[in-house]
């Protein structure tokens, strides 16, 4: 993928299976530049009637996404606090593209699948959360939403993701405590479904291959049908997600610190 100052989200067909590549040479961090790539992509192979489902997965070397530019969301306190002088309220920011992109994955009638091939934190979690099936390369990165090490709560659909994945006690704490996971331990909780000794990539489109000549309607009807057991609307729990989000951000002054001190240390965590 060449340039090191590369921030770009590509896409190739393999296939059946449409894959869409992260790449921010700079940290590995998801930015919202980077989201907009990632949608026009992403509708590109939905639409796509020979795309029969859908990877991610990260372009550098063990780095899935790292999470999502906490520069960015200091950026966004300060627009927040600046729009509710003019009389904006935070709830119109619960609506955001990257929270509209995991719907959009969500929601898709296609299979998806998270190869995560490297750290996979914050946002990077949430995509690996919104897919149907998330395999995990063999390794010591870490693994999970860790947000209140930083002073936040995950924005774009983390609780409410991992509560119906994981269930609500285990989420809570895992959440409350910024709890990571190396990948074994990931497969031990269940917040991925396999772990790969290869290349986590080859392993996703050779699943991804048993879809191929399965029929189209019957698939986006087995995912409707399960995700309509889990009960209340996902969208509910997510823009209720993103107030709170939106809130904390707008009028916390020590979740804004500790933003900051995460990004003047060097964006380092530690592992829970």
């Amino acid at each position: 993928f060449g340039s090191e100052n590369m921030t770009v989200v590509t896409s190739e067909i393999r296939g059946g299976a449409g894959v869409i590549f992260f790449a921010n040479a700079d940290g590995g961090f998801l930015t919202s530049e980077m989201v907009d790539m990632a949608i026009e992509k992403f509708d590109a192979l939905r639409a796509d009637e020979n795309v029969r489902s859908i990877i991610f997965t990260g372009a550098l070397d063990e780095i899935f996404i790292r999470h999502f530019s906490v520069e960015e969301i200091i950026a966004m306190s300060s627009a927040l606090r600046d729009n509710n002088k003019a009389g904006v309220t935070p709830e119109r920011f619960a609506l955001s593209p990257l929270r509209a992109f995991w719907e959009k994955v969500d929601n898709c009638p296609k299979p998806t699948i998270a190869a995560i091939n490297g750290v996979c934190g914050g946002g990077g979690c949430e995509l690996a959360l919104a897919c149907d099936i998330r395999l995990a390369a063999k390794g010591t990165y870490t693994i999970g939403q860790m947000e209140i090490l930083v002073g936040i709560l995950p924005g774009a659909g983390g609780t409410v993701r991992l509560s119906r994945l994981v269930g609500p006690g285990k989420a809570m704490e895992f959440i409350l405590r910024g709890k990571t996971f190396y990948p074994d331990e990931a497969l031990e909780v269940g917040l991925v479904n396999q772990v790969v000794e290869g290349d986590v990539l080859e392993a996703a489109l050779a699943m991804a291959g048993e879809f191929d000549d399965k029929p189209p309607r019957a698939l986006a009807a087995i995912k409707q049908a399960v995700k309509a057991s889990w009960g209340n609307s996902t969208m509910e729990g997510v823009l209720e997600e993103g107030d709170l989000f939106a809130d904390l951000i707008a009028t916390d002054d020590q979740a804004v610190k500790m933003m900051e001190d995460y990004v003047t240390d060097g964006h380092v965590f530690k592992k829970i």
